[in-house]
């Protein structure tokens, strides 16, 4: 109970915070490079300065989660280039020195498939990459967070966006706790930093709530993502209204936070929305309203929010910004304040 305590304490006091999406997480560029700012840039955002991160501290933000892509990164050998490892590592410690919480990830790595065929594959990889990460950062302090993998799911096949199949979230479960594994054995710092471990694609829905298991030890903490109601958050087609005292509006939000109390919260599971976002549809008011609802949810219950930020221009047809990078300006004031408040 202490121990649950003490993660719960750390959450809640985490705050808001900022994804710094669409830039370490690139791939599939369809050139031979090894410099890491052609990877950087590639999806339409600059190379990350320590004023750009200056500037996310100093709008009100106390985390940052840098999305990190490495298996075009990584030899036969599952050896991490150090050259891109070098360049994680001066981003992470960019948004230290800003006075943020950092976490770092395996974003679109295409080795963590939630399938038997994947499996052995994945059992390799997750050992390999990060015990390099682990004793590549294990003299820092408890401010850097690990986080296993993002969205781990069953890619092309109809639950993939769904909630899996049993078989699917289990192997989630395993390779959970051999990430953690690979962390604590590590020695060092990493003995007792705070990791992040995601549900089924991170979803926060009944099932994959329900299957996901959480590891053995301390310092743990479950991971979901909210982008709910879909029909505002990521539909262009869709509404591009939100009215908090409108249920039609809001019962979805409020099933998720039911939901993680129940199998989570409730039972001394910590958890951080990891991402949470709503496409801008020159809506900024109702953007402002529903991140506004999301937040004090989450506070209610204990749950830190990170915001997705894609960079200026559109991921996936889906305008995602918040702040622009080129120009280090935000965007959407009332937007801003919400979040921050």
């Amino acid at each position: 109970m202490k121990q649950e305590r003490e993660t719960r304490n750390f959450v809640k006091q985490l705050g808001q915070g900022f994804n710094l999406g669409n830039t370490l997480d690139t791939h599939d560029l369809h050139f031979e490079t090894n410099d890491p700012s052609d990877f950087e840039t590639y999806w339409g955002n600059p190379v990350t300065t320590k004023e750009m991160l200056e500037d996310i501290k100093l709008a009100g933000f106390n985390v940052l989660r840098v999305p990190v892509t490495w298996y075009e990164h990584m030899d036969e050998n599952d050896i991490i280039d150090p050259i891109w490892l070098e360049r994680v590592c001066q981003v992470v410690d960019y948004g230290l020195e800003a006075g943020m919480y950092v976490i770092i990830n395996a974003h679109h790595d295409d080795w963590y498939i939630p399938d038997d065929e994947y499996l052995p594959k994945a059992r390799e990889r997750m050992k390999a990459l990060w015990s390099q990460i682990a004793e590549r950062f294990k003299e820092y302090d408890q401010n850097l967070l690990f986080e296993s993998m993002n969205e781990p799911r069953l890619i092309g096949e109809t639950e993939e966006w769904r909630e899996g199949t049993p078989r699917s979230r289990e192997i989630i479960n395993v390779l959970n706790e051999i990430f953690v594994q690979t962390i604590r054995e590590s020695g060092g710092k990493n003995a007792d930093r705070y990791l992040i471990l995601p549900t089924y694609c991170a979803k926060p829905y009944e099932e994959a709530l329900k299957d996901f298991r959480m590891p053995e030890g301390n310092r743990l903490i479950a991971s979901i993502h909210l982008y709910s109601p879909y029909s505002f958050t990521l539909n262009m087609q869709g509404t591009s209204e939100f009215n908090h005292e409108e249920p039609a509006d809001t019962e979805e939000v409020d099933k998720i936070f039911e939901d993680l109390n129940r199998f989570f919260i409730s039972k001394g599971v910590s958890v951080i929305i990891t991402e949470f976002s709503a496409v801008d549809k020159k809506n900024e008011q109702q953007r402002a309203t529903w991140a506004r609802y999301v937040g004090k949810k989450a506070e209610y219950f204990g749950i830190a929010c990170i915001w997705w930020d894609a960079g200026p221009g559109e991921e996936e047809g889906k305008p995602f910004p918040l702040y622009n990078r080129y120009t280090r300006k935000w965007l959407f004031p009332d937007l801003l304040e919400a979040l921050t408040e």
